[in-house]
C-alpha cells in the first residue's frame, strides 16, 4: 500500500504541476526530426486473443508453497552506506548483473552482481553526467547498455554505471523498452504531448534509434482527470516484449515496428471496478476502498514457463494484491493473495519483479523478513543472519509444471 500511495501522491503533484506552471516546449528543429508526416498507425491483431478467466480467484484466498513452488534460492543484495534500498519498483536481470530501480524516495539506479554484490550507484545531482529524478530504466544486453529514464531524458552507462552519453528524448513518456528497431515508448499524460499533433492521443510510440517516430497506435484508455500516476507497465523478456495499460483488461505483444498482438484479454467482471469510479483520482480512491472491487494496473512478467498477472483490490485498506500464474504449456492458471510457507524448499515468496531463463524473481524487505522471524523459527542461515535495517533480499523461485490441460 506504501507503494500505490507514493504514486498516487507523485501523480497528483505532477498533474497540478502541469496545469499550473508552463509546460517546457521543444524546437521547431526537433519536432521536423519527429517525421510526423511519416508516421503509420500500429496494426492491431485481436483475432487469436485468449480470454483469461479469473473470477475464481476474487477473493481472500490463501495459497501454500507447496502447491505452486518448486524451489528457491535467496540472494541478500550487498548493504552499504552508498547501496542502500528503500524498496525495488523495477528489477532488471542478465547472466551476471541485477539492476534496480528504488523510486521510493531516494530514488536510485543501482547495479549488484548476480551474488548480490554492490557495483555501483548511477550518480544523481545537476552534473552533465549525473541523473535527476528517475522514471524507468532498460537495458539493451546485446550492447552492455544500461539507460535510465529521468527528467532531462535520456542517460546511457556500461554493465558498470561508466556514464556513455545523454539524449534529450523529443516527447512526453512514463515507460520505454528497447526493440530491434529502436524503442517502443508508453506516453504519459496526453496534454503534455500536444506538438505530436494528432498522435498526441496516441498511448504507444515506435521510433528509430533517433526518436524518429516510425508507427503509433492505442488511444487513452482512461480518463485525464485520473492522475493515478504513471502506472503503465512494460515488459522484456528475451526477444519478446510486452505491454498493458492502468485501468485496462489487455496484454499486448509488439510483434514488429508496425503490428502489436493483443496476447490476452483478462476476464474479472464480477467484482471488475465500474467505469464511472475511474473518473478522476479522488473518485477513484474513495470508491475503490469502499467498494469490493478489483481493477488491473498494467503487471505482467513472465518467465520461460510461467506468466504472472496481477489484480488488485483495496476495499477496506486491505490493499490486497491477488497474483495469478499460467502455465505456458497447459494454460492452466493458480494463484491467491496470501501465501502460506509450508515448505523448506520456499522459506520466502514475493511477487515477481522479473522473470530470468525458467525462474521469477521478487523481493522482501530486510525487516519483514526479522519480523517473520520473530513469530517463526527457521533453519535457513541466511535468514538468520539477515539485519533488519539490511537491504532487501531476493527470492528466485521456479514453479510447479501443470501435468494436465
Amino acid at each position: 500500500m506504501k507503494k500505490i500511495l507514493i504514486i498516487i501522491f507523485t501523480g497528483l503533484l505532477a498533474g497540478c504541476a502541469g496545469r499550473g506552471n508552463e509546460r517546457p516546449r521543444f524546437s521547431q528543429e526537433q519536432i521536423v526530426q519527429l517525421g510526423l508526416d511519416s508516421v503509420k498507425l500500429l496494426n492491431i491483431d485481436r483475432e487469436n486473443s485468449v480470454v483469461l478467466d479469473l473470477n475464481e480467484f476474487l477473493s481472500d484466498k490463501m495459497i501454500k508453497t507447496s502447491e505452486f513452488i518448486d524451489s528457491s534460492t535467496l540472494i541478500p543484495l550487498e548493504t552499504t552506506d552508498e547501496s542502500l534500498i528503500a524498496e525495488i519498483n523495477k528489477l532488471i536481470c542478465t547472466e551476471d548483473r541485477f539492476f534496480v530501480f528504488d523510486s521510493d524516495i531516494g530514488q536510485n539506479v543501482l547495479i549488484f552482481s548476480k551474488e548480490g554484490k554492490f557495483i555501483h550507484k548511477i550518480p544523481k545531482g545537476g552534473g552533465p553526467e549525473d541523473i535527476v529524478n528517475p522514471e524507468d530504466i532498460a537495458i539493451d544486453e546485446k550492447n552492455q547498455i544500461l539507460i535510465v529514464h529521468h527528467k532531462t531524458g535520456l542517460s546511457f552507462f556500461d554493465f558498470n554505471g561508466k556514464f556513455i552519453k545523454k539524449q534529450r528524448v523529443p516527447f512526453y513518456f512514463s515507460n520505454f523498452r528497447i526493440i530491434p528497431e529502436g524503442y517502443l515508448f508508453i506516453t504519459g499524460a496526453q496534454h503534455y504531448n500536444v506538438h505530436l499533433n494528432e498522435l498526441y492521443g496516441l498511448q504507444v510510440l515506435i521510433t528509430d534509434s533517433t526518436f524518429r517516430i516510425i508507427a503509433a497506435g492505442l488511444p487513452y484508455l482512461y480518463p485525464k482527470e485520473n492522475y493515478y500516476g504513471n502506472y503503465d507497465y512494460t515488459n522484456s523478456f528475451g526477444n519478446s516484449v510486452h505491454f498493458a495499460f492502468k485501468f485496462s483488461d489487455k496484454v499486448y505483444q509488439l510483434e514488429n515496428a508496425y503490428s502489436v498482438k493483443e496476447c490476452y484479454q483478462l476476464d474479472f467482471h464480477k467484482k471488475r471496478i465500474p467505469e464511472q469510479y475511474l473518473e478522476n483520482t479522488d473518485v477513484f480512491i474513495k470508491e475503490s476502498r469502499q467498494n469490493d472491487c478489483y481493477y488491473y494496473l498494467g503487471d505482467y512478467i513472465e518467465c520461460a514457463t510461467h506468466e504472472n498477472f496481477s489484480l488488485y483490490n483495496a476495499f477496506n485498506r486491505k490493499a490486497f494484491k491477488t497474483f495469478i500464474f499460467r502455465d505456458k504449456s497447459t494454460g492452466n492458471l493458480i494463484g491467491g493473495n496470501q501465501v502460506f510457507v509450508d515448505s523448506d524448499t520456499a522459506p520466502l515468496f514475493a511477487s515477481p519483479l522479473t522473470g530470468w531463463k525458467d525462474e521469477f524473481i521478487g523481493a522482501i524487505p530486510a525487516i519483514a523478513i526479522h519480523n517473520s522471524l520473530t513469530e517463526r523459527k527457521t533453519n535457513n542461515e541466511i535468514l538468520k543472519n539477515i539485519d533488519e535495517d539490511a537491504n532487501p533480499v531476493l527470492v528466485k523461485y521456479k514453479l510447479k509444471r501443470s501435468t494436465e490441460k
